[in-house]
């Protein structure tokens, strides 16, 4: 059986008689109609750190004592023109630069009989033996270029000596055969570049085909970082942006660089961009597949600015604590604009040489609600319990008695 709904006025005097009996087991009177005195007899108030020189007028701010406020860790500065530098910090990870790598490849079809680059990270110079490889068609086109050499038809031995460097023989072993006179069995494939051996795909014995990539030389000197970049944070990454590489291996060490690339395309998955930023390695201490961590800090325009905590989010707006004049701080709504590290752009609220709260503005926002919120209760309480809200409500049940 449903319960059935009270006439509006027995209702309201149902609530009255249960609000009475709440402060009827109350064992302190009933405060003063006045605010302040009410917030001074409620038990505790007065011994809190810091309400002794911090006074809450309510709507008209928060009265703070300098020395009181810096016991509770509170600070001031003043707006002021100054440049708002913002700086945005990524991870990434160090890979070999690619232009700096180079593979080697067979340019004929053969067998290795000889391995000299015979592990994985040798260290190798430009113009190293890096393998001995046997290959019929070198050995013709060896033979092809004495046979026009001793016929003395320029126009075939230059053709016969073209088809060798293509092959990839060496200037030193086309020279070694004009002194010789000979063929040899095996050529000498040499290394391109200088680096170390970051990929090995032969090993000895091994028969190989044209075209084969046998080693992939890089050189260590300088490397990428390939660092995620937020979309929120493209403005501030630009090609050529100076930034600092630092790296969890190596402590303390911070390694200059700048940004070479930035990929064009945003990835909808993780919705950042790939950086890829250039730094040097000249010591030679840092490794590929290394995580890194990248500051990039670009110089801000100047702007009427304060600092980064005297401006106090609320969800929808923005305040900041603004001294009056006499030493009351008045919350007052501020345009915010580029945030630096330290410092945040006011575009409207402030004026030059306005002194704000610094810090520890949660400490008078909550102290400013504290007060406006006991305000309405202790005049509620000591107003006879008009109880305007709920007469409201009752006025507009049309199940209830006028």
């Amino acid at each position: 059986m449903m319960p059935r709904l009270l006439p509006g006025r027995t209702r309201r005097l149902h609530a009255l008689g249960v609000l009475s009996l709440v402060l009827a087991g109350c064992t302190r009177p009933a405060p003063a109609p006045a605010a302040d005195a009410a917030m001074a007899d409620m038990p505790g108030m007065t011994g809190m750190a810091g309400m002794a020189g911090m006074a809450m007028p309510g709507d008209s701010g928060v009265a703070l004592d300098r020395a009181a406020a810096a016991r509770l860790g509170i600070r001031f500065a003043r707006a002021a023109s100054q440049p708002v530098g913002s700086g945005i910090r990524l991870a990434g990870t160090l890979r070999y630069a690619e232009p700096r790598r180079v593979y080697v490849n067979a340019r004929t079809d053969g067998w290795v009989e000889r391995l000299d680059a015979d592990f994985l990270g040798k260290p190798v110079a430009a113009g190293e033996v890096l393998l001995t490889i046997y290959s019929p068609d070198l050995v013709n086109g060896q033979e092809e270029y004495l046979a026009a050499r001793r016929l003395g038809d320029g126009t075939l031995q230059a053709a016969a000596r073209r088809r060798l460097t293509l092959w990839n023989v060496a200037e030193e072993e086309i020279a070694e055969l004009d002194r010789s006179g000979a063929a040899r069995r095996a050529v000498e494939i040499r290394a391109p570049r200088g680096g170390e051996i970051a990929e090995k795909l032969v090993t000895a014995g091994q028969a190989v085909r044209a075209g084969d990539n046998l080693f992939l030389i890089a050189d260590r000197s300088a490397l990428w970082v390939e660092a995620a970049v937020f979309e929120m944070d493209a403005p501030v990454v630009t090609v050529g942006t100076p930034v600092t590489v630092t790296v969890g291996a190596l402590p303390g060490r911070r390694y200059p660089g700048r940004v070479v690339f930035l990929q064009p395309e945003l990835d909808e998955a993780t919705r950042t961009l790939t950086a890829r930023i250039e730094v040097a390695n000249r010591d030679g201490r840092l490794r590929p597949g290394m995580y890194a961590a990248v500051e990039v800090t670009t110089a801000g325009r100047s702007a009427l600015a304060v600092p980064l905590e005297a401006v106090l989010p609320t969800g929808t707006v923005s305040l900041v604590f603004v001294n009056r004049g006499d030493g009351t701080f008045l919350p007052r709504p501020v345009v915010t604009g580029a945030r630096g590290d330290s410092l945040i752009e006011i575009r409207q609220g402030l004026r030059p040489g306005d002194e704000v709260v610094a810090s520890a503005t949660y400490l008078l926002d909550s102290e400013t609600n504290l007060a406006a919120a006991m305000q309405g209760l202790m005049l509620q309480m000591g107003m006879g319990l008009e109880m305007g809200g709920m007469g409201a409500a009752g006025a507009t049940d049309t199940g209830g008695a006028p």
